[in-house]
């Protein structure tokens, strides 16, 4: 059974290969009734922003890899249904797994009844392929989530509090004023992917604030959740990841602190 609420009724087509070459990958979705607000929209927009900034790779590929691009967007005129066509780099099938999640919600206050993730490049043996009966087992497994990369670049650092979370990116040199608003942009884009998360203790869907509040020093970047309740070495895996494209192509991190429950 799927940890996430909104999911233990959608039928599910899937046909993905991730691949460092580009892919279109065509995104539909099916309600029941019409969706209060554009979420899905939100949702597809969230995936791509996630997928720029390094998020999706997992261990499969490097976070500098990453890119993608909403091509066309196609909403049915009943509003029952809505389709996106994405063009796609070098995101992990685990990452499938987050848009689902993100989408889960799309059809609020009405149910929604499909979703269909189809890439152009066929799936095949490989495991870098996933079906429909992948991703449903996936959804059961709260672990099944996106890895970190394991050449990060710089120290990560983990410990446990009571309540809440906290971030803090140190540069190896350099004022952090200069990278600062770009570092906030990418906690945001973290929090939006880790909304669908399961909680610390693995038995439903988490919850966290918002918006992070922040602050600075010299050379590093500090972040403060008041309420954070997902599990943690998944979220801190997709925040790894995007730190460590930062860390690659923008400015060098000495170390990443985070503390959760």
């Amino acid at each position: 059974m799927p940890v996430h609420p909104h999911l233990r009724e959608v039928a599910l087509d899937i046909a993905y290969r991730g691949s460092p070459e580009p892919q279109l990958l065509d995104v539909g979705i099916e309600l029941a009734g019409p969706a209060e607000l554009p979420l899905a929209s939100w949702a597809v927009q969230a995936f791509v922003d996630g997928v720029n900034r390094g998020l999706f790779g997992s261990a499969d590929f490097a976070p500098t890899l990453g890119a993608a691009a909403l091509e066309a967007s196609t909403p049915d005129p009943s509003g029952l249904k809505d389709a996106f066509r994405l063009s796609v780099t070098a995101a992990s099938p685990l990452a499938l797994r987050v848009l689902v999640e993100l989408l889960a919600g799309c059809g609020h206050p009405n149910a929604l009844r499909a979703i269909s993730i189809v890439g152009s490049l066929p799936p095949d043996a490989t495991r870098l392929s996933v079906r429909d009966r992948d991703l449903g087992a996936w959804l059961a497994d709260p672990a099944a989530y996106p890895r970190a990369w394991p050449e990060p670049g710089f120290r990560v650092q983990a410990k446990s509090i009571p309540r809440g979370a906290t971030i803090r990116v140190t540069l190896e040199r350099g004022s952090i004023d200069d990278v600062g608003p770009e570092l906030e942009e990418i906690v945001s884009t973290w929090q939006s992917a880790v909304r669908g998360y399961p909680n610390a203790k693995r038995t439903e869907r988490g919850l966290m604030d918002p918006h992070a509040s922040f602050a600075r020093s010299r050379s590093a970047l500090h972040a403060k959740l008041s309420l954070f309740d997902h599990e943690r070495e998944t979220a801190k895996a997709l925040l790894v990841n995007a730190l460590a494209r930062f860390h690659a192509t923008t400015a060098r991190i000495a170390s990443l602190d985070i503390g959760m429950p």
